[in-house]
């Protein structure tokens, strides 16, 4: 599940400079008027960029044949079965659901979707190729090289995922009076006006120091550039924000949108949704599976074969000389066990700590107390494209100032018939549970009414509603680990720690929760264990 734009937890900033102007204020202030373009140039000419990390790979095991058992097929539990099959070992992994992916759950036309509670739903959609929802995990930064490594490996084909479009819309909250307005206007004008304001503190004499005249005024043409400033170094409008007049055939010229009043422009809700994208990991280009993110689970699981055991529900593990027994219920309803040397769990953390194992009692109330986001998406299902067709919208993100709180819009099929809306992606514990709290159709009905914010019409252009409501999917009990840094540091080097035969895995193990990178990098971790010499 990709976790929503903001610092990590535990992730502090970073950067410093001299008195006047730290790094940081130059670097954050760059950022929200010029972009990642305008933070590498900066970095660039106050002394380098930093160097890029080595990548990691999966460790190197011993091909001496070891017996392990995987509880768990998500992301995590697969990677590490797949590398155990790689190196000769003899694995088992077992699958309580009858798909594989865990959180990494795709639907299509005539899937179920079964929440602890309430009644279950059907996918309503024709079964076409371009007709799915990425109910969980939906996006991978390019820089994620674990996940996209086994994508290259097992030949799962990518494409782009537009994240940031910024013909997007963004509705102003708390009743501004400019609605919704594409998010071009808003990041242009507050490019603009952050850069008149710069310009303006450094003619007042406002960064004394280590600037010398010559690097005052090349930063003075830099503001102006990337704040599309006049020569009087004032904002009055830009063609980046797009056409009051556009450019035609005629004999009218084209003129520039006036810009929009700071007080509109300073609400919360406009500037984070301008700053979205900065984030590291929410930064073109990010990608997706062709026909849905399953595929990277699916190709997975066809690599470990008859290794994989689903509709496997774990009902015990207990210590034993030699190992750990494990004793699970079948898909034909028959009780199975094994008794293996090594147990590898992965599995969200509130699901390992209601089940019935020996694990200290330790681990299983820090396991139990570790919060989960309780996130939710809403997919409706548009005979006609009308974002596309009306809104010149391919691909991206709006933003809305109530509970649906954003609407991606699907970043292929374009020009199809009909496409999957995400109606709604929602991240707040209280809006989340308010919403999860309703009925599939009342769900439903109320995100279709926050849309008509910002596409007129809305309501009656979407159809067919299926939400995942991750706080009540019973082998979930949540869409990702959301750590508090003390939390961290009490807890983390302990449940990534093995406690006798068993090992760990989850990317809540990891520094990326809610990730696929997280999972695959916090698999290699465990393998790094399962692999020390045998006493």
């Amino acid at each position: 599940m990709s976790r929503p734009a903001g610092r990590p937890p535990g992730r502090s900033p970073d950067g410093h400079g001299p008195a006047g102007l730290s790094r940081r204020a130059l670097l954050e202030g760059v950022a929200a008027a010029g972009g990642a373009g305008a933070v590498i140039a900066t970095l660039a000419a106050l002394g380098g960029l930093p160097a890029t990390p080595a990548r990691a790979a999966a460790p190197a095991l011993p091909r001496d044949g070891r017996r392990v058992l995987v509880v768990g097929g998500g992301i995590a539990g697969l990677v590490a079965a797949h590398e155990m099959r790689r190196a000769g070992w003899s694995v088992r992994l077992l699958e309580a659901a009858p798909r594989l992916g865990g959180r990494c759950l795709t639907l299509r036309g005539g899937d179920a979707v079964a929440e602890s509670d309430g009644p279950g739903q059907r996918v309503a959609w024709d079964r076409a190729p371009h007709l799915y929802f990425n109910a969980g995990a939906a996006r991978i930064p390019h820089h994620h090289r674990g996940i996209l490594g086994y994508c290259r490996a097992l030949g799962v084909p990518l494409e782009v995922l537009v994240n940031e479009n910024r013909a997007a819309l963004v509705e102003a909250p708390n009743g501004a009076p400019s609605g919704a307005v594409p998010l071009r206007r808003v990041q242009a004008d507050l490019r603009g006006l952050v850069a008149e304001l710069a310009v303006k503190g450094l003619g007042a004499g406002a960064l004394p120091g280590p600037l010398s005249a010559a690097e005052l005024e090349g930063l003075r043409r830099a503001l102006r550039s990337w704040g599309a400033l006049e020569e009087d170094l004032r904002y009055r409008g830009s063609a980046r924000a797009g056409w009051a007049v556009p450019p035609g055939a005629g004999a009218e010229a084209p003129q520039p949108l006036a810009p929009l009043d700071p007080r509109v422009l300073l609400q919360p809700g406009l500037w984070r949704a301008a700053g979205f994208a900065e984030g590291i990991d929410y930064q073109a280009t990010m990608l997706q599976p062709v026909g849905g993110m399953d595929r990277i689970a699916l190709a997975l699981g066809q690599a470990l074969g008859d290794a994989v055991t689903t509709g496997a529900e774990l009902l015990s593990l207990r210590r034993v000389e030699g190992g750990a027994r494990a004793t699970w219920r079948a898909a034909d309803g028959a009780r199975r066990e094994a008794v293996v040397p090594a147990v590898l769990l992965a599995l969200p953390a509130p699901v390992l700590a209601r089940l019935d194992t020996d694990l200290s009692p330790g681990r299983r109330a820090a396991l139990a107390a570790l919060p989960q986001a309780g996130a939710l998406k809403l997919a409706f299902l548009a005979r006609r494209r009308f974002w596309e067709e009306d809104a010149a919208i391919y691909g991206g993100i709006s933003w809305l100032a109530r509970d649906a709180t954003q609407i991606w819009y699907p970043s292929h099929g374009f020009h199809a018939a009909g496409g999957v809306l995400l109606g709604a992606y929602v991240w707040d514990e209280a809006v989340a549970g308010r919403i999860a709290g309703l009925d599939p159709a009342a769900r439903g009905a109320a995100m279709a009414a926050d849309g008509e914010a910002l596409h007129p019409g809305y309501a009656s252009e979407t159809a067919a509603p299926v939400s995942v409501a991750w706080g009540r999917m019973p082998r979930a009990l949540g869409a990702w680990a959301d750590w508090t840094p003390a939390q961290r540091a009490r807890d983390q080097a302990m449940l990534q720690a093995p406690e006798g035969p068993y090992h760990f895995a989850g990317d809540h193990l990891s520094w990326l929760p809610g990730w696929q990178e997280g999972a695959v990098l916090s698999a290699w971790g465990a393998l790094e264990g399962l692999a020390r010499p045998v006493p």
